[in-house]
């Protein structure tokens, strides 16, 4: 329970506070009324209250003593000022003293129990946080193999390189102090799509594999997974280039064939370049990971190592200008799947004839040509949950196709797919209006109803849904109207044996004759020649 204190030298306001609030019901408890200064502080001291109400002038020390009063005691609590209007000017300094919340006379009920959420709800995060740092210290101070391995975990995710300043803060603030060795990343990634559970079996025995295969003295590792595979980080402190190399031949081979256990699954291992210190190691992982997306060309199942790939690099903005750029967010805005599929084949065909072709290059275009439509439908408002959805999907499959012509085919018909999908849903947002307006016509037409009485009751203007009537429909507001009281006069004359001039009256018309010279417009015969048909 949160203790709670109140003062006020106005003993009838003291009451009623504590009467206000269903304290339980915050599980706080009044622990005391006092009304003047020295026995706010006195209290204080003696009871330590959580939370103190109080009034901002009192004998002996006012509102702002008792705030300054509760830091000299290191008294852990939270303060809700209370004054009126012309005291409005010790807000200032209540807020200069840390001061959260402050009240005006006279304390609204709602106002009061709205600011005491806030401090429960404060209190809350504040013991969250509270455990969070201590876990952090307890990690920090009982496992320091673990506090490494969070950091290059951070290195992977981000892929970028330490400064040297950064280095040293981290090896003396956590002391993480890493051996000097030779530093090397290695990306291995599944083949083909796994189910969930079967994904994370994969990985927990490719992760054992690199644990017993190198786990030796002279080296140390770190395994984290990301996507459809593992980042491993290794450090080998001792051994030529060779014999490291031997030793990931003989892990890869060991790994490939159990995974090949679970029938049909196959690994790609890339291994960047070796480094002689930490700081450089996300240059490592960019080139594992760069290793593995050459697999188009390299083949799958197989370990590529990046300092043999022969590959020059191009970068995408080579290959799209500003003037290709905005020509591709053009074809997005208006959802112009053809011209897009031909805007792409056209600068694929052309990366295929420069010696810049590569499977990363052309990767890496479209990643960027989607990063352009997905920024040009977000602008233009379209639904951010499909293009959350359009763009995961679409990464997929930049991820699961080794064959770059796969890969650019099946890139065209998901935007292609997506596009139409856009289309229809803009479709179909046109078309509520006219739904909505059909159907209160359907359900008034028997009264004396009016364009102006339909665009009312759907919110456009007469002009607009007049408009909309012509260009979805086809046909004009009256002639649509007419078409509903048509179809109801037809139904009711050939099922019921009520008198012309009633039926008239049914479906909107008081004039009878007039009814029946619409009808015989309408359908060639009169109402009565009509219903001598079902007779």
């Amino acid at each position: 329970m949160l203790k709670v204190l109140i003062a006020d030298d106005e003993k009838n306001i003291c009451a009623m506070i504590q009467k206000l609030i269903p304290w339980e019901q915050y599980k706080m408890e009044v622990i005391a009324l006092v009304h003047n200064g020295i026995d706010a502080v006195k209290m204080m001291e003696e009871k330590r209250p959580d939370i103190v109400i109080s009034d901002i002038r009192m004998p002996g020390y006012d509102g702002l003593d008792i705030v300054q009063k509760a830091h000299e005691i290191n008294l852990a609590v939270d303060f809700i000022i209370i004054s009126g209007y012309k005291y409005f000017e010790y807000a200032h300094k209540a807020l200069n003293l840390g001061v959260e919340h402050y009240l005006l006379k006279p304390i609204d009920k709602k106002e009061l129990e709205s600011t005491l959420e806030k401090i429960v709800q404060k209190r809350k995060i504040d013991i969250q946080t509270a455990q969070e740092e201590a876990e952090l210290k307890k990690q920090v101070t009982f496992s320091r193999k673990k506090m490494k391995k969070h950091f290059l975990s951070s290195i992977i995710e981000n892929r970028r390189n330490l400064s040297d300043m950064e280095l040293d803060y981290v090896n003396s603030e956590f002391q993480c102090e890493f051996e000097q060795g030779c530093f090397v990343a290695i990306f291995a990634k599944l083949d083909s799509e796994v189910k969930d559970q079967k994904f994370t079996g994969l990985l927990r025995m490719m992760e054992e594999i690199i644990e017993q295969d190198i786990q030796r003295d002279e080296v140390e590792f770190i395994n984290t997974s990301v996507k459809s595979g593992i980042v491993s980080i290794v450090n080998y402190r001792t051994g030529g280039s060779e014999e490291k190399k031997i030793q990931r031949e003989k892990t890869f081979r060991k790994m490939k064939q159990e995974v090949e256990k679970f029938k049909g699954y196959h690994i790609t291992m890339g291994v960047g370049c070796e480094k002689n210190s930490i700081a450089g190691i996300a240059d490592s992982i960019q080139e594992a990971v760069y290793a593995v997306k050459c697999r188009c060309k390299t083949g799958l199942d197989k370990i590529v190592y990046y300092e043999q790939l022969r590959y020059q690099k191009i970068s995408v903005r080579e290959i799209l200008d500003e003037k290709a750029c905005r020509e591709i967010r053009n074809m997005a805005e208006l959802l112009d799947y053809e011209r897009i599929r031909g805007a792409l084949q056209r600068t694929l065909n052309q990366i295929k004839i420069t010696p810049f072709y590569s499977p990363v290059v052309v990767y890496d275009y479209l990643e960027h040509v989607l990063e352009l439509v997905l920024s040009e439908l977000k602008n233009n408002q379209i639904d951010e949950n499909l293009l959350i959805q359009m763009d995961e999907k679409i990464q997929k499959t930049l991820d699961e196709y080794s064959d770059l012509e796969e890969m650019t085919y099946c890139f065209s018909e998901l935007i292609q797919s997506y596009f139409s999908q856009i289309i229809e849903e803009r479709r179909n947002r046109s078309q509520l209006p006219i739904r909505a307006a059909k159907q209160y016509i359907r359900e008034n037409y028997g009264n004396q109803v009016s364009l102006e009485d339909v665009a009312a009751a759907i919110g456009l203007s007469s002009a607009y849904l007049s408009t909309m009537f012509k260009k979805e429909l086809g046909i004009n507001f009256s002639d649509f109207l007419i078409s509903c009281r048509m179809e109801a006069a037809k139904e009711l004359l050939k099922t019921t044996d009520i008198p012309i001039a009633e039926v008239a009256e049914k479906v909107g018309y008081k004039d009878s004759r007039y009814f029946s010279k619409t009808f015989n417009k309408v359908e060639g015969l009169k109402p009565s020649a009509y219903r001598k048909l079902y007779l």
